[in-house]
């Protein structure tokens, strides 16, 4: 009998691009479902990726994990940093902030620089705040 490989084996297993794209397209369902939901309600609701800032926060943190065993991991995230959906560009970007500071609550949001056993304690806070400047 053969055991099932568990998502974070088959993370492990994928290039950093194709990482990033396997996260990218799920964000981008979310993102298109919300619409069309939002759309049934109210047909005039204006066009765009919406994605509830706690799942976006937690698919940076999700990519990240594996993404950050990658020697590639940062010129796979550069070449996605450009795209067109701004769910895309959040996550890449996020990854990005990730590989390069740590948490959220460090580095150019905050101004604060990260010390090894630092307090990490309002980083979805400062993501939030991330996630506004990429719009």
């Amino acid at each position: 009998m053969t055991e099932v490989p568990t998502q974070f084996e088959k993370d492990m297993a994928m290039s950093a691009d194709e990482l990033i794209e396997d996260f990218a397209l799920g964000l981008m369902r979310v993102c298109d479902e919300n619409l069309e939901m939002n759309k049934r309600r109210d047909p005039n609701y204006p066009d765009g990726d919406e994605i509830a800032y706690d799942v976006l926060y937690q698919s940076c943190v999700e990519l990240f994990t594996p993404l950050s065993t990658k020697e590639d991991a940062m010129e796979a995230v550069e070449r996605w940093v450009e795209h067109e959906r701004w769910c895309v560009r959040a996550l890449a970007l996020g990854a990005k902030h990730l590989l390069e500071h740590g948490p959220f609550n460090f580095g150019p949001i905050t101004g604060v620089e990260y010390v090894e056993g630092g307090q990490d304690d309002d980083d979805f806070d400062s993501f939030v705040v991330f996630a506004d400047s990429v719009r």
